[in-house]
């Protein structure tokens, strides 16, 4: 019978950090990404903005790569939770 393992703090807490700091920029993201499609305008930072009566294409086209980022971001947070949560709850294999 082995001895259970103790879990360093610094196995967990680095994804759970990168976890609460994706959870934050998805939430923020995903405000202004429903106030956009809702308003119908994608404001330029330095240009002109981007109405969808004008260029309906192109402002459909930067919503989807918008919500691509926002998928991928996503992803990214349930990987680094499940990590963290492996790395709290899971067992080590003894060598």
């Amino acid at each position: 019978m082995t001895a259970p393992t103790k879990v360093s703090r610094a196995s967990w807490l680095a994804p759970l950090i990168a976890t609460g700091f994706l959870a934050m920029c998805l939430w923020v993201g995903g405000r202004e990404f429903i106030d956009i499609v809702q308003s119908g305008w994608l404001p330029g930072r330095k240009g002109p903005g981007l109405s969808v009566a004008d260029h309906p294409l192109a402002f459909w086209a930067m919503m989807a790569f918008i919500g691509a980022g926002l998928v991928c971001a996503a992803g990214m947070a349930v990987i680094c939770a499940a990590s963290a949560l492996q790395a709290i709850f899971g067992r080590k294999q003894p060598h």
